[in-house]
């Protein structure tokens, strides 16, 4: 699911499904896979996030900004 959102495009639910093993699974499990990858993602200063695009949800991988608070992020 990475892989797809390295290309800083936004991209549907359904794209992402389509990356999981388990085609039969539940277009919810995308969520639950998007969650364990930001816990990953935010510390080393990036994230995915989502975009309401044509009235429907659209994921980004995206790299945050430092922060001039504290310089970390």
């Amino acid at each position: 699911m990475l892989v797809v959102l390295a290309d800083g495009l936004a991209h549907t639910r359904k794209e992402l499904h389509a990356c999981l093993p388990d085609e039969l699974g539940s277009q919810r499990n995308v969520r639950a896979h998007l969650v364990r990858m930001r816990k990953k993602l935010r510390p080393n200063g990036e994230d995915i996030v989502c975009e309401l695009k044509d009235r429907s949800p659209h994921y980004r991988h995206v790299r945050l900004l430092a922060s001039a608070v504290n310089g970390k992020r």
